[in-house]
């Protein structure tokens, strides 16, 4: 009998360590967005597209997937509270900006409610290009 407790206490222990696992690499929120341009994270190139963002919790990695091709890539992004404590977020629209920069869009942020991540964004090749205002684009979450 002490045996068989020991084996389900020994089981209880590891189903416990597999679910705090499992959640770890739960996602905060998705955002669908239809991008009517082809932009850029950093220098990888997506077209033009309906896409969902998958923005994980724990290292604010976000999964780009392009709905029509199924193709996903993982970029880095840093967190960013877009409201003070008290704020009522319940109106205000989730967004995907779009910046512009030497002629090409990149990605700059995906504000959800009160918090969202944001991209690094610089001049393509070095350049002195000039920036434009950026371009938003009303999302959802999903």
């Amino acid at each position: 009998m002490k045996s068989l407790v020991c084996k389900f206490a020994m089981l209880v222990a590891c189903m416990v360590a597999l679910t705090g696992l499992a959640l770890a690499q739960q996602f905060a929120y998705r955002v669908a967005a239809d991008i009517p341009s082809d932009f850029y994270v950093g220098d990888q190139h997506f077209p033009a597209g309906n896409y969902i963002f998958s923005v994980n919790y724990g290292d604010h990695a976000v999964t780009i997937t392009n709905e029509a091709s199924r193709r996903s890539s993982v970029v880095q992004a840093t967190p960013v509270a877009y409201a003070s404590p008290g704020y009522d977020y319940r109106n205000k629209p989730t967004v995907v900006e779009l910046n512009s920069l030497g002629g090409r869009y990149q990605l700059a942020d995906i504000k959800a409610r009160n918090e969202g991540v944001s991209f690094s964004t610089r001049n393509p090749a070095g350049s002195l290009a000039e920036q434009n205002a950026p371009v938003t684009i009303v999302a959802s979450l999903r």
